[in-house]
């Protein structure tokens, strides 16, 4: 199982029988901190990233459900596809298996990074309506593929859960994919009943690196005062950028920017915006970039504690000191 560091956005609701998935919120985005509301609609999945610079993941944010009770959940399943929204919950799609009945913090990171395969298996133990205990088992086989920047992904969930009497023959056993030398994709749930059925798929999401930042070049001294040329690389996926520059006492980029640019870029060569200003002599400012996808779910940065853009890592630079006066 791949270890994951929750703590963030939205809303996904998980009943059982049927499976009930509630993809979003009551539309209102009024708290900025970093387990806020993605964006107004509400998103239950989004890019989050936990400080800028650093690489982002696909963070699904999961309500822990009424119906099953917790020691009735004993494993949580996460599924992926790359430009499919609607698609099936083969072995194949598999990318994580968590064995709990609650996810730490509500939330589960899909990250960018190949990982896998894995073979995991695991018995699993409820009462029946007689009060006789039964006993069933899982086997998981799956590897996740690499996230490739500019393609969107979709996610499904589902659980195992407490094998339950209800209409019909129940989900049945999935298993299936493209033999390797390596291994074969499997999913085997017995009694097959107890494979819950999957959610409905996010809405999707844009995988991209942060920008990488050009000029002014890291630490620069001597800048001018008025006329300041910003430059950075675009970054695949990416198509909206935000220039922000901040004061010396703001060096984590938390308050209010200095100066701030926005504009649509589709293109992933160098981007330059110019702010003509009037900046502090001998003074040191901090600047970063910050990237979105039009459309898509706006990212979410822990540290920073808000809502809106994918940042690069935070620059300095120094403006040049004021010439004394004439005698």
């Amino acid at each position: 199982m791949r270890s994951t560091y929750p703590s963030a956005a939205l809303i996904l609701m998980l009943a059982v029988f049927p499976m009930v998935l509630l993809g979003g919120c009551d539309g209102a985005d009024t708290d900025r901190r970093s387990d806020a509301a993605p964006a107004p609609e509400g998103e239950w999945a989004y890019l989050y990233q936990r400080e800028p610079g650093t690489e982002a993941s696909i963070r699904l944010r999961l309500q822990q459900p009424r119906v099953p009770l917790r020691d009735q959940i004993f494993a949580w399943l996460f599924y992926r596809s790359a430009d499919q929204r609607y698609f099936s919950l083969t072995a194949t799609r598999l990318v994580d298996v968590w064995f709990e009945s609650v996810l730490p913090g509500g939330t589960w990171d899909d990250r960018p990074a190949a990982s896998g395969p894995f073979e995991r298996s695991a018995d699993f133990s409820w009462r029946g309506p007689d009060g006789s205990p039964e006993t069933g088992s899982m086997e998981f086989v799956y590897h996740a593929p690499g996230m490739q920047p500019g393609t969107k992904y979709y996610h499904r969930v589902r659980r195992v859960v407490e094998p339950m009497a209800r209409a019909g023959t129940g989900a049945p056993i999935a298993a299936g994919g493209v033999n390797t030398t390596q291994f074969v994709p499997l999913i085997n749930v017995d009694p097959s009943r107890a494979l819950s059925e999957g959610s409905v798929p996010t809405r999707g999401v844009t995988y991209f690196t942060p920008p990488t930042l050009q000029e002014p070049a890291r630490d620069a001294v001597n800048q001018p005062r008025h006329r300041i040329r910003f430059t950075w690389s675009g970054t695949i996926g990416a198509n909206e950028y935000v220039l922000q520059v901040f004061r010396d006492d703001d060096p984590g980029g938390r308050g209010v920017p200095l100066y701030q640019v926005t504009g649509r870029h589709d293109t992933t060569g160098t981007i330059s915006e110019t702010i003509e200003g009037n900046f502090a002599p001998g003074t040191r400012f901090y600047w970063r970039v910050g990237a979105r996808r039009a459309g898509d779910p706006l990212p979410v940065n822990g540290l920073v504690g808000r809502a809106g853009w994918l940042f690069s890592e935070m620059r300095t630079f120094t403006t040049a000191v004021e010439p004394p006066p004439a005698p």
